[in-house]
């Protein structure tokens, strides 16, 4: 008998692939887009450029950053949630694409729950309550002494209502006990602006953008959302040492993927998020913007957005905040 010839024999043994499997197979063969929701430039955009880079590292090819500024985010969602689950499109998540806007928006133009495979947390931003050094308290106890003593006297900043740092002056507020007015500005900038220059008198931001003028003295820092005080401001105490003990809300960054990918493609992306946010230099690069790296995965993934949901929702309520 003739013996069978090697490629005959390997073309025998190798089992049939359905096209759906055998491209799943090769993924990634082409270029990935990395939806960021924000124009260049700001902290949204280099976290997703690091996070770019190490993908690429990871899976062998380039993930290219498109960057779509627009509506707080929803500009960016609604396009990214509209392309295939082919792996090709991710997008760089926020509180309010992933979680806000499902109670901010009636007729909201996508689905995040539905719409989006969720693959890792890539970081976390602590907030700080900033205030203006005119106004008559010099710790966080006599701040709300003052608010509850002068109802309506204090007036809070934002970078637009619905945003992240507007729930979370609210939520302070709300635990504070004091009538304050909020009042929204176009972007972070113009808010913090506009505490320096005393058009209001406090908000709580983003730790990278109120940094500079804490260390200059434009700005007092009270307290910080963290569990343990933050070595990037020195001497300033947590809420939970004053007792509020469920500030610790950080604003945070989730890699998606567009629609429901199928498992392998979902594991591979896993993977290589992973690996890029436990890099070491990653962690040191996000020092830049204040901020530090956010390893949550898989069904905890899941499990992390669904209680982020729970705790947002209330407070979004108690807001009487609607966009649409």
């Amino acid at each position: 008998m003739r013996p069978r010839r090697p490629l005959l024999a390997a073309a025998l043994a190798t089992p049939f692939l359905p096209g759906a499997a055998l491209a799943q197979a090769e993924w990634p063969s082409r270029p990935i887009r990395l939806i960021v929701p924000f124009p260049p430039g700001g902290a949204s955009d280099l976290l997703g450029r690091l996070m770019a880079e190490g993908l690429t590292a990871q899976l062998r090819q380039p993930v290219v950053v498109e960057n779509r500024g627009g509506a707080g985010g929803l500009t960016a969602a609604e396009y990214a949630s509209k392309q295939p689950g082919d792996g090709y499109t991710l997008l760089l998540g926020t509180q309010p694409t992933q979680v806000f806007n499902k109670y901010l928006y009636a007729h909201l133009p996508y689905d995040p729950d539905r719409d989006f495979t969720p693959v890792s947390t890539v970081a976390a931003v602590a907030y700080v309550l900033v205030v203006n050094p005119n106004v008559p308290a010099k710790d966080l106890p006599e701040l709300i002494a003052y608010a509850r003593a002068n109802p309506g006297r204090l007036n809070y900043g934002s970078s637009g209502t619905g945003g992240g740092m507007h729930l979370a002056t609210h939520l302070f507020a709300e635990r504070a006990g004091g009538n304050m007015v909020h009042v929204p500005y176009r972007g972070a900038a113009p808010a913090v602006t506009a505490l320096v220059q005393g058009e209001v008198q406090l908000m709580v931001d983003l730790v990278p953008n109120s940094l500079p003028l804490i260390r200059s003295g434009a700005l007092k820092a009270f307290a910080v959302g963290l569990p343990e005080p933050s070595p990037l401001l020195p001497g300033v105490p947590t809420f939970r040492g004053f007792g509020i003990t469920d500030f610790d809300v950080p604003s945070w960054f989730v890699l998606v993927a567009s629609g429901q990918v199928p498992p392998a493609v979902e594991e591979r992306l896993r993977a290589a998020a992973e690996a890029t946010v436990a890099d070491p230099g990653f962690a040191t690069r996000l020092e830049a913007v204040s901020a530090r790296p956010l390893p949550i995965s898989g069904p905890a993934l899941r499990a992390f957005l669904a209680e982020q949901s729970a705790r947002w929702e209330p407070i979004i309520r108690s807001a009487n905040v609607r966009l649409d």
